[in-house]
């Protein structure tokens, strides 16, 4: 993508819309969706034992709606925090490496107006991995085992995979629409400190690595018991109510908001008195 075909804002073309057709350019979102694609369709030929261990009870799938949550269990701590990270700092970084940051800056409109713009495209980015991840993991779980109802469990209620008793079709789509939402709100802040970085930097490479450095040293703080209600990593499984940590989902949801409201306070900062 070059400065040639992106149009700036102007009458008739909203910002936001720029910044979401710039985000479908980028070659690491069509990476990272094509990944939310296949990963469903890699875990539904695992064998039952080794997903067993992965997942750390006794699993054997059954149903359709049940490869959605193993799916989420499986992404949520690394592979989608990577992947927004690297993504969302590619927004601000990429930008610059076209040159057509710059001319936006002439443009009427307000610095405030294109960090939160930039910021809020960001946030979206999460949930169209998580939309992919989820259809194609109710197509191939579909294809496989069928959408009636089953005894057993999503695995994002509780119970787990093992459920409670019969579990109707109505029922689990509840279960996994609600889990996939909280998991975009769990990957909001990371959406943020990618934007945060970028501006800071103003190049991709250095802001992803610092993306991806917070997270990694916030998995190694969680040595520090008294630091962990603090650390984002540790409310990554938020989206279900069978959790490692012992924190409340609405405790992890403010903490979560309160990051992603830092991010967007910090974007609008560090852009203002950016020199570019």
């Amino acid at each position: 993508m070059t400065q040639a075909n992106i149009k700036l804002p102007g009458s008739g073309y909203g910002l936001l819309q720029l910044e979401f057709r710039k985000l479908i350019g980028f070659r690491s979102v069509r990476l990272g969706l094509i990944v939310a694609f296949f990963i469903p369709i890699l875990l539904i030929f695992a064998p039952d034992d080794g997903l067993s261990q992965v997942v750390g009870a006794n699993l054997i799938l059954v149903s359709g709606w049940q490869v959605p949550g193993l799916t989420l269990f499986i992404v949520m701590p690394f592979l989608l925090p990577l992947l927004v990270a690297v993504t969302c700092a590619e927004i601000v970084g990429g930008e610059v490496a076209w040159g057509t940051l710059a001319p936006l800056l002439l443009r009427p409109v307000s610095r405030t107006r294109i960090a939160l713009s930039k910021l809020l495209v960001a946030v979206l980015y999460p949930l169209m991995l998580l939309l992919v991840t989820l259809l194609s993991s109710l197509l191939i779980g579909g294809l496989r085992f069928g959408f009636g109802s089953f005894f057993g469990g999503t695995g994002l209620s509780e119970g787990g995979f093992n459920g409670i008793g019969n579990l109707e079709p109505l029922t689990a789509l509840f279960e996994l629409t609600r889990a996939y939402l909280i998991a975009g709100l769990v990957l909001a802040p990371i959406a943020g400190l990618g934007i945060v970085f970028g501006i800071l930097y103003m190049n991709t490479a250095a802001a992803a690595l610092a993306s991806v450095a917070s997270i990694i040293l916030m998995r190694l703080l969680a040595v520090f018991t008294w630091l962990k209600p603090l650390l984002l990593t540790e409310h990554l499984d938020a989206y279900s109510p069978v959790r490692t940590s012992h924190f409340k989902i609405e405790q992890s949801l403010i903490l979560l908001l309160m990051y992603t409201i830092a991010c967007a306070v910090a974007s609008v900062a560090l852009f203002e008195r950016k020199d570019l």
